[in-house]
Protein backbone atom coordinates (compact mmCIF):
# COMPACT_ATOMS: atom_id res chain seq x y z
CA UNK A 1 0.00 0.00 0.00
CA UNK A 2 1.11 3.67 -0.77
CA UNK A 3 2.86 5.22 2.28
CA UNK A 4 2.37 8.98 1.23
CA UNK A 5 -0.98 11.06 0.86
CA UNK A 6 -2.94 10.76 -2.53
CA UNK A 7 -4.49 14.14 -1.11
CA UNK A 8 -4.17 16.65 -4.11
CA UNK A 9 -4.00 20.46 -2.95
CA UNK A 10 -5.72 23.17 -5.05
CA UNK A 11 -2.05 24.67 -5.88
CA UNK A 12 -1.35 21.28 -7.40
CA UNK A 13 -3.88 21.28 -9.69
CA UNK A 14 -3.79 24.83 -10.60
CA UNK A 15 -0.36 24.07 -11.14
CA UNK A 16 -1.38 21.32 -13.80
CA UNK A 17 -3.19 23.72 -15.81
CA UNK A 18 0.12 25.43 -16.98
CA UNK A 19 1.97 21.93 -17.55
CA UNK A 20 2.36 20.54 -20.70
CA UNK A 21 0.26 17.44 -21.31
CA UNK A 22 2.67 15.05 -21.28
CA UNK A 23 3.71 16.10 -18.16
CA UNK A 24 0.41 15.67 -16.78
CA UNK A 25 0.76 11.91 -18.51
CA UNK A 26 3.77 10.98 -16.36
CA UNK A 27 2.22 12.70 -13.34
CA UNK A 28 -0.90 10.45 -13.77
CA UNK A 29 1.93 7.52 -14.00
CA UNK A 30 3.10 8.54 -10.51
CA UNK A 31 -0.16 8.38 -9.23
CA UNK A 32 -1.16 4.98 -10.58
CA UNK A 33 2.03 3.52 -9.19
CA UNK A 34 1.63 5.01 -5.66
CA UNK A 35 -1.92 3.75 -5.59
CA UNK A 36 -3.74 7.18 -6.22
CA UNK A 37 -6.04 5.86 -8.81
CA UNK A 38 -8.81 8.36 -8.54
CA UNK A 39 -6.01 11.11 -9.11
CA UNK A 40 -4.04 9.66 -12.06
CA UNK A 41 -8.32 8.89 -13.94
CA UNK A 42 -8.53 12.20 -13.41
CA UNK A 43 -5.25 13.51 -14.75
CA UNK A 44 -5.34 11.87 -17.65
CA UNK A 45 -9.04 12.18 -18.11
CA UNK A 46 -8.40 15.67 -19.01
CA UNK A 47 -5.58 14.52 -21.37
CA UNK A 48 -7.44 12.38 -23.13
CA UNK A 49 -10.26 14.98 -23.69
CA UNK A 50 -7.77 17.10 -25.36
CA UNK A 51 -6.26 14.38 -27.53
CA UNK A 52 -6.72 14.15 -31.74
CA UNK A 53 -4.78 11.28 -32.41
CA UNK A 54 -6.76 8.42 -31.81
CA UNK A 55 -4.40 5.56 -31.11
CA UNK A 56 -3.66 7.51 -28.08
CA UNK A 57 -7.11 7.88 -27.37
CA UNK A 58 -7.54 4.75 -27.59
CA UNK A 59 -4.56 4.20 -25.46
CA UNK A 60 -5.73 6.45 -22.76
CA UNK A 61 -8.67 5.29 -22.84
CA UNK A 62 -7.88 1.55 -21.78
CA UNK A 63 -5.88 3.01 -19.30
CA UNK A 64 -8.03 5.40 -17.83
CA UNK A 65 -10.89 2.19 -17.75
CA UNK A 66 -8.09 0.07 -15.77
CA UNK A 67 -7.38 2.87 -13.44
CA UNK A 68 -11.15 3.84 -13.02
CA UNK A 69 -11.65 -0.23 -11.57
CA UNK A 70 -8.60 -0.12 -9.25
CA UNK A 71 -10.01 2.88 -7.92
CA UNK A 72 -13.68 1.27 -7.66
CA UNK A 73 -12.28 -2.35 -6.34
CA UNK A 74 -9.71 -1.42 -3.79
CA UNK A 75 -11.59 1.65 -2.53
CA UNK A 76 -15.62 1.06 -2.77
CA UNK A 77 -15.47 -2.84 -3.58
CA UNK A 78 -17.40 -2.31 -6.56
CA UNK A 79 -16.62 -5.53 -8.09
CA UNK A 80 -19.09 -5.91 -10.52
CA UNK A 81 -18.51 -2.47 -11.99
CA UNK A 82 -14.94 -3.48 -12.12
CA UNK A 83 -15.47 -6.24 -14.38
CA UNK A 84 -17.34 -4.17 -17.09
CA UNK A 85 -14.62 -1.60 -17.16
CA UNK A 86 -11.75 -3.97 -17.39
CA UNK A 87 -13.27 -5.99 -20.00
CA UNK A 88 -13.71 -2.61 -22.16
CA UNK A 89 -10.27 -1.60 -21.45
CA UNK A 90 -8.91 -5.29 -23.09
CA UNK A 91 -10.69 -4.43 -26.32
CA UNK A 92 -9.20 -1.39 -26.49
CA UNK A 93 -5.50 -3.32 -25.30
CA UNK A 94 -5.78 -6.01 -27.69
CA UNK A 95 -5.86 -3.62 -30.78
CA UNK A 96 -2.67 -1.49 -29.56
CA UNK A 97 0.93 -2.80 -29.36
CA UNK A 98 2.69 -4.27 -27.54
CA UNK A 99 4.69 -0.89 -26.82
CA UNK A 100 2.64 2.09 -27.03
CA UNK A 101 3.39 5.56 -24.62
CA UNK A 102 6.75 4.45 -24.00
CA UNK A 103 4.06 1.61 -21.65
CA UNK A 104 5.03 -2.21 -22.12
CA UNK A 105 1.33 -2.69 -22.67
CA UNK A 106 1.70 -6.52 -23.18
CA UNK A 107 2.70 -6.81 -19.86
CA UNK A 108 -0.32 -4.38 -18.69
CA UNK A 109 -2.55 -6.13 -21.01
CA UNK A 110 -1.86 -9.99 -19.77
CA UNK A 111 -1.81 -8.06 -16.22
CA UNK A 112 -5.34 -6.85 -16.97
CA UNK A 113 -6.37 -10.29 -17.98
CA UNK A 114 -5.42 -12.12 -14.34
CA UNK A 115 -6.65 -9.27 -12.74
CA UNK A 116 -9.70 -9.47 -14.17
CA UNK A 117 -9.94 -13.64 -13.57
CA UNK A 118 -9.00 -12.55 -9.66
CA UNK A 119 -11.85 -10.12 -9.38
CA UNK A 120 -14.38 -12.84 -10.99
CA UNK A 121 -12.73 -15.49 -8.44
CA UNK A 122 -13.30 -12.64 -5.78
CA UNK A 123 -17.14 -12.37 -6.91
CA UNK A 124 -17.71 -16.14 -6.92
CA UNK A 125 -16.82 -16.90 -3.40
CA UNK A 126 -18.34 -13.51 -2.09
CA UNK A 127 -15.29 -11.60 -0.91
CA UNK A 128 -13.96 -8.55 -1.99
CA UNK A 129 -10.30 -7.77 -1.20
CA UNK A 130 -8.30 -7.48 -4.24
CA UNK A 131 -4.47 -7.99 -3.45
CA UNK A 132 -2.14 -5.37 -4.54
CA UNK A 133 -0.32 -8.04 -6.57
CA UNK A 134 -2.94 -8.14 -8.72
CA UNK A 135 -2.81 -4.48 -9.82
CA UNK A 136 -1.71 -4.40 -13.95
CA UNK A 137 1.64 -2.52 -13.62
CA UNK A 138 2.32 0.32 -15.87
CA UNK A 139 6.12 -0.04 -16.77
CA UNK A 140 7.88 2.68 -18.88
CA UNK A 141 10.32 1.07 -21.59
CA UNK A 142 10.85 4.34 -23.54
CA UNK A 143 10.26 7.85 -23.83
CA UNK A 144 6.36 8.87 -23.22
CA UNK A 145 3.34 9.52 -26.05
CA UNK A 146 4.06 11.87 -28.44
CA UNK A 147 0.44 13.57 -27.39
CA UNK A 148 -1.14 15.75 -30.61
CA UNK A 149 -4.03 18.56 -29.30
CA UNK A 150 -7.16 19.19 -30.52
CA UNK A 151 -7.43 21.46 -33.10
CA UNK A 152 -10.92 21.60 -33.27
CA UNK A 153 -13.57 20.05 -30.81
CA UNK A 154 -15.26 16.27 -32.76
CA UNK A 155 -18.29 16.60 -34.62
CA UNK A 156 -21.17 16.62 -32.73
CA UNK A 157 -23.98 16.49 -35.85
CA UNK A 158 -25.74 12.91 -35.95
CA UNK A 159 -25.44 12.54 -39.63
CA UNK A 160 -21.66 13.30 -39.91
CA UNK A 161 -21.06 10.95 -36.56
CA UNK A 162 -22.57 8.23 -38.57
CA UNK A 163 -21.18 8.28 -41.70
CA UNK A 164 -17.94 8.67 -39.99
CA UNK A 165 -18.43 5.20 -38.30
CA UNK A 166 -19.27 4.08 -41.33
CA UNK A 167 -16.26 5.32 -43.09
CA UNK A 168 -14.25 3.83 -40.09
CA UNK A 169 -15.84 0.48 -40.71
CA UNK A 170 -15.13 0.42 -44.34
CA UNK A 171 -11.48 0.83 -43.64
CA UNK A 172 -11.72 -1.89 -41.08
CA UNK A 173 -10.52 0.18 -37.90
CA UNK A 174 -13.27 -1.94 -36.10
CA UNK A 175 -12.75 -0.10 -32.57
CA UNK A 176 -13.17 3.30 -34.41
CA UNK A 177 -16.48 2.20 -35.66
CA UNK A 178 -18.00 0.83 -32.26
CA UNK A 179 -16.62 4.54 -30.81
CA UNK A 180 -18.51 6.70 -33.12
CA UNK A 181 -21.70 5.06 -33.29
CA UNK A 182 -21.45 4.94 -29.52
CA UNK A 183 -20.90 8.56 -29.77
CA UNK A 184 -24.05 8.66 -32.15
CA UNK A 185 -26.31 6.82 -30.05
CA UNK A 186 -25.75 9.59 -27.75
CA UNK A 187 -27.26 12.20 -30.14
CA UNK A 188 -30.63 10.19 -30.45
CA UNK A 189 -33.67 10.57 -28.41
CA UNK A 190 -34.32 7.63 -26.28
CA UNK A 191 -37.76 6.95 -28.30
CA UNK A 192 -35.01 7.09 -31.97
CA UNK A 193 -35.49 3.38 -33.17
CA UNK A 194 -32.03 3.99 -35.02
CA UNK A 195 -30.54 3.68 -31.54
CA UNK A 196 -31.09 -0.13 -31.24
CA UNK A 197 -30.20 -0.56 -35.04
CA UNK A 198 -26.91 1.55 -34.56
CA UNK A 199 -26.72 -0.99 -31.42
CA UNK A 200 -26.71 -3.90 -33.70
CA UNK A 201 -23.94 -1.85 -35.96
CA UNK A 202 -22.10 -1.57 -32.85
CA UNK A 203 -22.41 -5.10 -31.89
CA UNK A 204 -20.93 -5.96 -35.50
CA UNK A 205 -18.18 -4.10 -35.46
CA UNK A 206 -17.06 -5.82 -32.06
CA UNK A 207 -17.68 -8.48 -33.45
CA UNK A 208 -14.97 -7.96 -35.80
CA UNK A 209 -12.76 -6.48 -34.46
CA UNK A 210 -12.97 -10.30 -32.01
CA UNK A 211 -12.23 -11.73 -35.46
CA UNK A 212 -9.79 -10.00 -37.08
CA UNK A 213 -7.55 -8.29 -34.57
CA UNK A 214 -8.29 -11.01 -31.03
CA UNK A 215 -8.40 -13.67 -33.30
CA UNK A 216 -11.44 -15.12 -31.95
CA UNK A 217 -14.64 -16.67 -34.36
CA UNK A 218 -16.35 -18.15 -30.84
CA UNK A 219 -16.45 -14.31 -29.42
CA UNK A 220 -17.08 -12.67 -32.55
CA UNK A 221 -20.08 -15.15 -33.64
CA UNK A 222 -22.02 -14.77 -30.15
CA UNK A 223 -21.26 -10.91 -30.90
CA UNK A 224 -23.06 -11.24 -33.95
CA UNK A 225 -26.56 -13.31 -32.82
CA UNK A 226 -26.74 -10.87 -30.66
CA UNK A 227 -26.25 -8.01 -33.57
CA UNK A 228 -28.99 -10.25 -35.43
CA UNK A 229 -31.78 -9.46 -33.07
CA UNK A 230 -31.59 -6.02 -32.96
CA UNK A 231 -30.81 -5.36 -36.78
CA UNK A 232 -33.74 -7.75 -37.80
CA UNK A 233 -36.20 -5.39 -35.64
CA UNK A 234 -34.98 -2.43 -37.78
CA UNK A 235 -37.81 -1.15 -40.27
CA UNK A 236 -36.24 -1.00 -43.73
CA UNK A 237 -34.26 2.79 -44.78
CA UNK A 238 -33.01 3.42 -40.77
CA UNK A 239 -30.29 5.56 -40.76
CA UNK A 240 -30.28 5.47 -44.63
CA UNK A 241 -29.56 1.95 -44.77
CA UNK A 242 -30.98 -1.26 -46.89
CA UNK A 243 -31.93 -3.24 -43.71
CA UNK A 244 -32.62 -6.63 -45.37
CA UNK A 245 -28.97 -6.31 -47.30
CA UNK A 246 -27.17 -5.98 -43.62
CA UNK A 247 -29.08 -8.33 -42.17
CA UNK A 248 -28.39 -10.77 -44.78
CA UNK A 249 -24.69 -9.98 -44.92
CA UNK A 250 -24.22 -10.21 -41.32
CA UNK A 251 -26.16 -14.12 -41.16
CA UNK A 252 -23.98 -15.05 -44.08
CA UNK A 253 -20.63 -13.76 -42.01
CA UNK A 254 -21.95 -15.44 -39.06
CA UNK A 255 -22.41 -18.79 -40.51
CA UNK A 256 -19.18 -18.68 -42.17
CA UNK A 257 -17.65 -18.02 -38.61
CA UNK A 258 -19.50 -20.83 -36.98
CA UNK A 259 -17.77 -22.65 -39.86
CA UNK A 260 -14.51 -21.47 -39.25
CA UNK A 261 -14.58 -22.09 -35.47
CA UNK A 262 -14.23 -25.57 -35.96
CA UNK A 263 -11.27 -24.90 -38.12
CA UNK A 264 -9.65 -22.35 -36.10
CA UNK A 265 -8.16 -18.65 -36.92
CA UNK A 266 -4.62 -18.64 -37.52
CA UNK A 267 -3.02 -15.74 -39.39
CA UNK A 268 -4.88 -13.54 -41.77
CA UNK A 269 -8.52 -13.40 -42.03
CA UNK A 270 -10.23 -13.16 -45.35
CA UNK A 271 -11.88 -9.66 -45.96
CA UNK A 272 -15.00 -12.47 -47.13
CA UNK A 273 -15.63 -12.67 -43.55
CA UNK A 274 -16.84 -8.83 -43.17
CA UNK A 275 -20.27 -8.27 -43.51
CA UNK A 276 -20.84 -5.47 -46.46
CA UNK A 277 -22.53 -2.08 -44.17
CA UNK A 278 -23.69 0.16 -47.17
CA UNK A 279 -25.80 3.14 -47.43
CA UNK A 280 -29.20 2.21 -49.69
CA UNK A 281 -28.10 3.39 -53.44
Amino acid sequence: MPTWSCIVSHAAMADDANQDREAAFNRGLEWYRAGCHFDAYDTWKQVYQDEQNETNRRFLQAIIQVTDAMHKVRHNAELRGSVHLLERALIKLDALPDVHGGIDLATFRDATRTCLAEIKRLLSVAQKNLEDSFIPPLKSVGSGPVLEPRVSPPSNDPETLFQNGLDAYAAERFYDAHEIWEDYRRTRPESDPSREFVKGLILVATAMHKLHRAKSPSGAAQLLELALDKLRDAPEGTSGLDVKAVVDEVSRVHADIEALETTGAEGPIEARYIPAIRRST
